[in-house]
């Protein structure tokens, strides 16, 4: 047997506490750092996504150049990183809940099986699970960091001013009440739950089938990431739209808002921008999801192994 293909010794059954939390502090560290490192690199993508989701909305042309060129024109470079110090706060729980959790779950399902071995259905659950949990515990970050992300876009009137994410924190619950700090929840537990799940799943899958054929090393979990990031994308993105469309909306002159819940939100944008409409913007999300997954997921691989944190090859 090669030393490629050898099986990482399994946790130590008699551990203590304090290594057993440890270990899972770690993973959770280890699945931040990763999500921080792939935010800061292309954000101006994530920035680039969410005007062209709202120029759709509003009948707008949605051609990536057209709107990268408007942006750059009329608010200057600075906007393509608005709102980054918020995105990278989210980004580092959200990652550190979702990969981190789901992590924590798989060393447990592996430490508990005689065989060191998961099945398809238990990282299935995995994933979910920790998606849904994670967005719940980050959502009032999320909520600031899409607010902020579009103001520029916004008219004077409407802006709100945000100097940060504290005060965009402040601001929302003096304002607008604890609740709105978990506006449009419904689509962001289904787009995490949607996003992990897409993700996760073929990510850890195809490195198993792929293992006879690539081993067990860095081109294996390349291709595998690759995989992991196109199906993130295609995926995720009807409900991202949805999400984006409910925490940045403003109430009209009546005092009503523009969409009832998730379910009114996807109907109003296929009566209005049609089966397109949940896609729109999909090469520029793309762009964006697939390097950011395919950085996240290495580098989370990387951190595991360089600390050790690999159970089992078995998966």
């Amino acid at each position: 047997m090669t030393a490629q293909h050898k099986i990482a010794p399994k946790l130590n059954p008699y551990a203590t506490t304090r290594e057993l939390v440890t270990r899972k502090i770690k993973n959770m560290l280890i699945a931040g750092t990763s999500g921080f490192s792939s935010i800061l690199t292309f954000y101006p993508i994530e920035t680039l996504k969410t005007r062209i989701q709202m120029r759709s909305e509003a009948g707008a042309s949605v051609s990536l150049f057209t709107v990268m060129k408007e942006m750059y024109v009329k608010e200057g470079i600075k906007t393509f990183y608005m709102g980054l110090g918020a995105a990278l706060m989210r980004q580092f729980l959200f990652a550190s809940f979702r990969i981190g959790i789901f992590y924590n779950i798989i060393d447990y399902i592996k430490h508990r099986s005689q065989t060191g071995s998961i099945s398809l259905l238990q990282i299935i659950g995995a994933s979910l699970s920790a998606g849904g949990f994670a967005i719940l515990t980050v959502m009032p970050f999320d909520v600031v960091f899409v607010r902020m992300q579009v103001e520029n876009s916004l008219p004077l009137e409407q802006r709100r001013g945000y100097t940060n994410m504290f005060n965009g924190l402040s601001c929302i619950a003096k304002k607008e009440g604890i609740k709105t700090l978990w506006k449009g929840v419904l689509p962001a537990v289904a787009r995490a739950m949607m996003l992990n799940f897409s993700m996760l799943v073929p990510y850890e899958k195809c490195k198993s089938l792929l293992a006879p054929y690539l081993g067990k090393g860095k081109k294996n979990n390349i291709i595998s990431s690759a995989i992991a990031g196109f199906s993130a994308a295609i995926c995720a993105l009807p409900l991202d739209n949805a999400k984006v469309k409910l925490q940045k909306q403003i109430p009209g002159p009546n005092g009503s808002l523009p969409y009832k819940g998730l379910i009114d939100c996807m109907k109003k944008t296929f009566l209005k921008e049609g089966i397109k409409g949940y896609w729109v913007g999909f090469w520029t999300f793309y762009s964006f999801v697939f390097p950011q997954t395919v950085m996240l997921l290495l580098m989370n691989e990387f951190l595991r192994s360089k600390f050790k944190m690999v159970l089992t090859n078995n998966t």
